[in-house]
């Protein structure tokens, strides 16, 4: 009886060893480990006001705002201070999340003619015309990641920041500012 019982403690044994050299080939078939990557969460459009501006006027008065030069339109992204160097891919990866291409500026030079009506506004005095550009707003969230010896995923937070950035398409619309 003893001669089973100690056979049955050495099968135990070698089937852990084997166990244990699977474990150890298994994690080698995971994915790279470490890593860091992205998450874009919290999306939206809404429109950035560019560089181009008619006049202030005062907003009682009526008439009709105009806006007719030569010149380059522009509008940057916001979010960037701090994270300059991975603002590339934090781009690369909201573009595939909108699917639509954005980036960290957006430029255009033409011959610019446009004309609105003046509005009033309560609790305003001057009014302009405006050229807004279409814009992705987003929250960007890096993250780092690893597996452990079971190739279980770990994923830990690094931070979480606004970004809003112009697509680079030739999206605008002119409107109304008040102050």
């Amino acid at each position: 009886m003893l001669r089973i019982a100690s056979a049955f403690v050495s099968t135990a044994v070698v089937a852990t060893g084997i166990v244990a050299v699977t474990a150890g080939t298994a994690s080698a078939a995971c994915a790279p480990s470490p890593g860091k990557g992205y998450h874009i969460t919290n999306k939206s459009t809404v429109s950035k006001s560019t560089n181009l501006h008619s006049d202030w006027m005062y907003d009682n008065l009526g008439g009709t705002l105009t806006y007719n030069q030569s010149k380059t339109a522009e509008v940057n992204a916001s979010g960037t201070a701090g994270v300059e160097a991975e603002a590339g891919a934090i781009f690369a990866k909201a573009s595939t999340s909108f699917s639509v291409t954005v980036g960290g500026a957006w430029t255009k030079s033409s011959s610019w003619t446009y004309s609105i009506p003046a509005k009033n506004k309560a609790g305003k005095t001057k009014v302009r015309m405006t050229m807004f550009h279409e814009s992705k707003k987003f929250l960007a969230t890096k993250y780092t990641y690893s597996y452990d010896a079971y190739c279980k995923y770990h994923e830990k937070k690094v931070w979480a920041k606004w970004f809003t950035a112009p697509v680079k398409k030739n999206s605008n619309v002119w409107g109304l500012e008040w102050k």
